[in-house]
């Protein structure tokens, strides 16, 4: 199989299982739990993965991207020092996750029973080490069909234990047990699809080469999670459980294309890059090319959440989350940069420059630290949610013209790329927007899922008359299905 084949067979098995999960997700949460639980809930929930995720820098750091960028590995020492390094750590990350819960919940005066859900969830952290080795090496070499069939497995158990308890009475506890499930599933099954098996072996030279290259993938990490979590941080302590349940679902409902893209090109992308880190002509042809594909999906998923969304979020929930309504369209804006900008991390650590990534989170955690406390005062959670979307497209940028100094491009090119999906978009949504209340509504969805339609539609319609790319990926995906 040729190189660029291997990257497109990568690409589609990543996109076919993130698009499954993120259905099973949207099922589970947005259409099902969202309606049975508290908004309190979903601000329990995210609030102990913001406690865990923190912690959790200190259990990788960056140990699996140097795993990948690693290139010379033949021997397996380097997979094997990973293993036991990221066994150990999780063992001591999580007896400090268990002793410091009360103090996390204490500090946190909204938030009764976080420390219980925390110690509990946390379980995740050792249950993620059991795999995480496997899925890396399976990234490195993309092997994603292997990859892709225990995560799909994982989702839909995710889905059916979180609903079950749920509609049963579990309260906040279904979302729990549905992220345990998950992990469960997925650091069991990958074992059955991968013939690597580690071997006790730990070499202290090569885990402080594979140190020295992690420590800055991992500051830029720290740094990113500050950025993204910050507001979490800030709204929870400020504002209440509540309040962050409403900000978790604006999020959440805003940044499918950011979710979804962000993970396909960093599973895929990295691992292409660094098999051509001594190519940046070709490095550039394939960024390009991957910014276009991306803008394709992600201009019609961020345009309708923007025009249609509203409407959905008031009928569907019966007004009470419309709290998250302006949040949710603000901050789709930085999840359609955020999607697009995700291609250019991939090029930085691949070409061997992970440090300026921590100098561009360096940044934006400054201007975040600085600016939200008075963007709550101002707005509360809107004010927080537009900040988050100006620092997004700022940070475009920025990052935009780092890459060039890397691979070459130019401002102009971003515009000719992504123009002609986000007027097209715009156009198709305004139109089904102007159709939805016409349409008939023998349930609440209907009206939405029509206007869905006639949307993508148009766009489809439009763009198979103006993109080639948009033709050729249309084929490729209709012989495929063939």
């Amino acid at each position: 199989m040729t190189f660029r084949k291997q990257v497109a067979t990568s690409a589609a098995w990543v996109g076919l299982s993130t698009a499954i999960i993120k259905v099973l997700s949207f099922i589970t949460v947005t259409l099902v739990l969202a309606r049975v639980l508290d908004p309190s809930d979903f601000g329990l929930v995210g609030m102990a993965w913001l406690a865990i995720n923190a912690f959790d820098f200190l259990r990788e750091l960056g140990i699996t991207a140097a795993l990948v960028y690693r290139q010379d590995d033949d021997n397996g020492v380097a997979a094997d020092v990973a293993y036991i390094a990221l066994a150990v750590a999780s063992v001591i990350i999580y007896g400090i996750i268990f002793f410091t819960a009360p103090y996390i919940e204490t500090f946190f005066s909204d938030f009764d029973g976080l420390s219980q859900i925390l110690r509990v969830l946390a379980l995740t952290m050792l249950i993620n080490a059991v795999g995480q080795v496997p899925y890396t090496l399976m990234a490195k070499n993309l092997d994603f069909r292997n990859k892709a069939v225990p995560e799909i497995i994982a989702g839909a158990g995710n889905s059916i234990v979180a609903i079950t308890m749920a509609l049963t009475g579990f309260g906040v506890w279904s979302l729990v047990g549905g992220y345990l499930t998950d992990s469960i599933l997925r650091n069991t099954l990958v074992w059955f699809f991968t013939t690597w098996r580690p071997r006790w072996r730990f070499q202290r030279s090569v885990w402080w080469e594979m140190f020295d290259y992690g420590k800055h993938v991992v500051s830029s990490r720290v740094l990113i999670f500050g950025i993204t979590n910050i507001d979490d941080l800030m709204v929870g302590r400020m504002l209440g459980s509540s309040a962050l349940g409403f900000y978790t679902l604006a999020y959440r409902l805003s940044n499918l294309p950011a979710t979804h893209m962000t993970k396909l090109i960093s599973n895929v992308m990295f691992p292409t890059f660094s098999k051509i880190q001594r190519d940046p002509e070709r490095i550039r042809r394939i960024f390009f090319q991957t910014v276009h594909a991306i803008g394709l999906l992600a201009a019609p998923i961020s345009i309708a959440t923007i025009v249609l969304g509203p409407t959905f979020v008031h009928e569907y929930y019966l007004g009470r989350w419309d709290d998250a309504i302006v949040a949710m369209q603000w901050l789709t804006v930085y999840g359609f940069a955020r999607s697009i900008a995700a291609n250019m991390g991939p090029i930085m650590r691949a070409m061997g420059k992970p440090q300026w990534l921590s100098a561009l989170a360096l940044w934006r955690f400054i201007t975040m630290a600085v600016l939200l406390y008075p963007a709550i005062l101002w707005k509360g959670v809107i004010g927080v949610s537009i900040l988050s979307a100006l620092v997004a497209v700022v940070d475009f940028g920025i990052a935009a013209w780092m890459t060039k100094q890397l691979i070459g491009g130019r401002y102009r090119t971003y515009i000719r790329t992504l123009g002609p999906s986000l007027a097209a978009a715009t156009l198709s949504a305004l139109i089904a927007w102007l159709a939805l209340p016409y349409i008939p509504s023998p349930h609440r969805l209907i009206p939405f899922l029509i206007a869905g339609v006639i949307m993508m539609t148009l766009y489809a319609v439009i763009m198979w008359w103006a993109d080639s790319l948009f033709r050729q990926l249309s084929l490729s995906a209709y012989h495929r299905l063939l």
